[in-house]
């Protein structure tokens, strides 16, 4: 049995999504930390503060509660824009790894040698509609941030447009502007566009 050009680029796109499933399951941040602690707090009881006050107790409890808020306060501000910053590139990364994939195997089966007219006519046009997908994601996202978002990825396929951002709060009205957007970039029905904040 041999495998003729359509075998060939569903099995490379099946690969291809493997691999971003893998990768996205291997470099989740949480990953380790939940399987690490999801064992340690089944069956733990953990007691709200119980203890009766006293003049004493109260004021020293006052003192070590504004300390911990204030190492707490410091230690939150600092670790979230990481792990914002940390799963954005992590997705562009991703994203560009496997589209470079795909447009590498259109190129190999334009200039294959074995491929008839027809065949080299889909992957060329296969090709076009990759570098429109990349270019739609790129004006989509650039458009979002302008609109005040710290930060923007945009995910285009079958049709179907799904977008995170951070930065803001999602109100209606963002979530609309964020949509007509989309619409405006790529023609995808509003319908089919989900938007996510982190």
């Amino acid at each position: 049995m041999s495998f003729g050009k359509k075998e060939l680029v569903l099995s490379a796109l099946v690969a291809a999504m493997g691999t971003a499933v893998y990768l996205n399951w291997q470099f989740d941040p949480g990953r380790n930390s939940r399987d690490a602690n999801a064992d340690d707090d089944l069956g733990v009881a953990h007691y709200v503060n119980a203890e009766i006050a006293t003049a004493d107790t109260a004021s020293h409890r006052e003192e070590s509660s504004k300390s911990e808020r204030v190492s707490s306060d410091s230690d939150t501000s600092s670790a979230m824009p990481t792990d914002e910053e940390n799963y954005f590139a992590k997705v562009r990364l991703e994203r560009k790894q496997i589209q470079d994939d795909l447009i590498e195997l259109a190129k190999e089966v334009i200039e294959s040698a074995d491929v008839n007219g027809k065949g080299r006519k889909e992957a060329v046009e296969h090709l076009n509609k990759m570098t429109d997908i990349i270019q739609q994601q790129s004006n989509v996202e650039n458009l979002i941030i302008a609109k005040g978002f710290d930060d923007c990825v945009a995910f285009i396929q079958n049709d179907e447009c799904s977008i995170v951002v951070t930065g803001q709060e999602l109100k209606s009205d963002m979530l609309i502007a964020i949509k007509d957007i989309v619409i405006g970039q790529t023609g995808i029905a509003f319908d089919k566009i989900r938007v996510t904040s982190i």
